[in-house]
């Protein structure tokens, strides 16, 4: 076998379209990588949109139950005065039983 002076051409071909195929094989690989880092973003964001969804939703039924305990507490309240008055105008009303009686007798 002969030693050329000249390199083989295949071998240039076969080098130029390895690199080629590299450099694609790279590509690839980085838009692989860079769409599953998207997708993965894009996970969390929607995860956190409903995590911040969700939250809202409950400080707004936390506000909710919050006025309706106060309703509560004033509408306690409304009835413990009218229950002192009735006991109030009963007292009244025994007493003056009491003295009808005592006058009858």
């Amino acid at each position: 076998m002969a030693h050329r002076s000249v390199p083989c051409p295949a071998t240039a071909v076969a080098m130029q379209t390895g690199a080629i195929f590299t450099g694609l094989a790279v590509g690839a690989v980085n838009a692989h990588m860079a769409g599953v880092a998207a997708a993965r973003q894009a996970r969390e964001e929607r995860a956190s949109h409903i995590l911040a969804h969700q939250l809202n939703d409950a400080v707004s039924v936390a506000h909710e139950w919050a006025d309706y305990a106060k309703r509560l507490i004033a509408e306690n309240e409304k009835l413990k005065a009218e229950n002192a008055r009735l006991k109030a105008v009963a007292e009244q009303r025994r007493g003056v039983i009491e003295r009808m009686k005592k006058v009858a007798a």
